[in-house]
């Protein structure tokens, strides 16, 4: 702050109330010990749609959903539930994709309370993450023994947030009247509407709370609303009111506010742990996000410098590639990124060899932007081939393989691409496109006979279509196992047991049983060491809750499992018990999926 101003007035920040931090829940210990784009990149709307008719002009594309997905950001429609308590209200009913209204049947509110701040805010799964979601914005009745003042609203937002899903946090707390809203509980809507880049309706939001909470983060809150609204005497004053904690307060608060009123300064102070309000503050003052951010950003903060235009063009790319593996930003709101992202006629002339001298996020986002422009499908299929294999050459895929799936599902499926069909249905699987999937693989399975490319694209893709078919019209037999593993012992004699076990396995988890002679035909290869996976704490727990009849509380405890797993992934052993908990739960079609991503994640 300049010097001129009062600096006794510092002594009146005496007055403003100290927040008061929150004891952490009693944790249970789930794991067992690990072992020692820029002028024209424009914020994201996340509801517009992506085509690839050309690489400047966006318009609807028609994408079949097979799945139960997470809502996207806009559109949300709330729903209220007839209830004494307003915390069974949701945004989901079970018609629109959400569980039953008696999703917690059975299960305590201690239970729920303790659990549901442990769902990972990251998951490495898809499907676990969809199923996470809509656990949190589903209208379902409280869970038993919640005490009348407890608030299960705010733990749903608060977990939301989070996760990065600032669209369904600000949807559900519209359900929560303005007498349930706590302290905490309002601080969280105003740092939604700053993360959603709603600086008015935040600084709106803010004022009915400007004389109930005294603390440190509403007297910022108002400097910047003062500040915006031009009266710049007002703020300073309230900024001069708390300078004498200015070690309670990310620096760049205070640098913002002097840039609000004109007065620059070179270079911005790093930030420690920024709350959307500093973030919206800098967007504002104009002032650069520091390139530091992306390293141990949390996923909503990851998400807000993604969709800011006052970050470097790399910050922007590197924060949206880690908040899309978190599952905050979409496929298609990462593929709109990629393609917004200038590029010149001469880059534009060699993608693919770009890409293989400097594998970065602008070559993953130049890539796509060549395959988009694509107009015949043979030339987009080798473009997107192409950029697959580069991916899974520097052992991160998923950066290109997601935000191609838009692409990719475009793309009809024909004999005289039998050569792309291994590659592209094993990308729609990913991404969850199961029936254009099995179009692809119903293609090179009928000319099997006459075509040595559909041959072996049919036999690396039907394992997955094996887990994937629905109406048993996908051969299996014992012949088709031994032979299929026959061929892997031929091909890959290193890894050919491991992933029998691991597809026999799954197989055998979506309720087709496997005879035991193909399970004996195991027993003389080696087990290997494979992690044991979490306690048995937890694996009674789920078989527990599934079996009698706890939907709530299996979804919760696979969630949070796979959160507190050895890297946050779950074991095959772990995630057999969770297939067949979510199938006991009668969440077929959830079991399914990840019984596709974990053989997908195995390399079959």
């Amino acid at each position: 702050m300049t010097g001129s101003r009062n600096r006794y007035l510092a002594y009146a920040c005496l007055a403003v109330a100290h927040l008061l931090p929150v004891s952490a829940a009693a944790q249970l210990q789930l794991n067992r010990p690990p072992p020692k784009i820029e002028k024209s990149l424009d914020v994201l709307s996340p509801d517009q749609p992506v085509s690839s008719q050309s690489a400047s002009e966006v318009t609807p594309s028609t994408i079949e959903t097979v799945a139960p997905r997470p809502m996207e950001e806009t559109g949300i429609v709330v729903n209220t539930l007839t209830s004494l308590d307003p915390d069974a209200n949701g945004l989901l009913s079970e018609n629109q994709g959400g569980f039953a209204p008696n999703l917690w049947r059975g299960t305590d509110w201690a239970v729920v309370k303790a659990l549901i701040p442990r769902i990972p805010s990251g998951s490495s799964s898809a499907v676990l993450r969809s199923l996470a979601v809509r656990l949190l914005t589903s209208r379902a009745a409280v869970p038993a023994n919640k005490p009348a003042d407890a608030s299960f609203i705010s733990l749903r937002v608060d977990r939301l947030l989070a996760m990065g899903r600032v669209g369904q946090a600000l949807a559900l707390l519209k359900v929560a009247g303005n007498e349930r809203l706590d302290e905490n509980l309002a601080r969280t809507r105003i740092e939604s509407l700053f993360f959603n880049n709603n600086n008015a309706g935040a600084c709106k939001a803010a004022q009915v709370y400007r004389d109930k909470y005294p603390g440190l983060y509403w007297a910022q809150t108002q400097a910047f609303c003062l500040a915006l609204s031009g009266d710049h005497p007002r703020a300073a004053l309230i900024a001069d009111l708390i300078l004498e904690r200015e070690d309670e307060i990310e620096p760049v608060f205070f640098t913002a506010i002097d840039a609000l009123a004109g007065a620059r300064k070179d270079g911005t102070p790093v930030l420690k742990t920024p709350a959307a309000l500093h973030l919206a503050m800098m967007r504002a003052a104009k002032l650069r996000v520091p390139a530091e951010i992306v390293q141990d950003g949390a996923v909503s903060v990851l998400r807000a410098v993604a969709l800011s235009p006052n970050a470097a063009l790399e910050v922007r790319l590197i924060s949206a590639e880690k908040a899309y593996r978190a599952g905050a930003l979409t496929d298609n709101q990462m593929l709109r990124m990629y393609l917004a992202i200038p590029f010149s006629r001469e880059e534009m002339k060699a993608p693919i060899s770009a890409a293989e001298e400097n594998w970065g996020p602008r070559s993953r986002a130049l890539i796509l932007r060549s395959a988009a422009m694509q107009s015949v499908p043979l030339a987009r299929a080798e473009v997107l081939r192409r950029a697959w294999q580069i991916g899974r050459e520097h052992d991160n895929a998923a950066e290109i393989v997601g935000p191609s799936v838009p692409l990719a599902a475009e793309l009809t499926p024909a004999v005289e691409l039998s050569w792309f069909a291994g590659d592209v249905a094993r990308t729609l699987f990913a991404g969850g496109r199961i029936e254009r999937a099995m179009a692809w693989y119903r293609i090179v399975a009928r000319d099997r006979e006459i075509s040595d490319e559909a041959r072996a694209a049919e036999a690396a893709l039907w394992p997955l279509a094996i887990l994937a078919d629905t109406t048993n019209t996908v051969p299996l037999s014992e012949k088709h196992l031994m032979d299929w593993y026959a061929g892997k012992q031929k091909s890959d004699p290193q890894t050919a047991a491991k992933q029998a076990r691991t597809l026999f396995s799954l197989i055998g988890s979506l309720g087709r049983p496997i005879s035991l002679d193909i399970r004996q035909s195991l027993l003389n290869a080696p087990f290997g060491g494979e992690d044991t996976g979490l306690n048995v704490a937890w694996q009674s727990w789920v078989d527990s809750a599934s079996t009698r009849d706890r939907l709530g509380e299996t979804v919760l405890l696979s969630t949070v499992g796979a959160g507190e797993s050895v890297d946050g992934i779950l074991k095959l052993g772990d995630t057999l018990r969770v297939i067949n908990a979510l199938r006991g739960a009668g969440l077929e079609l959830d079991a399914q999926l990840l019984a596709i991503e974990t053989a997908l994640s195995s390399g079959l």
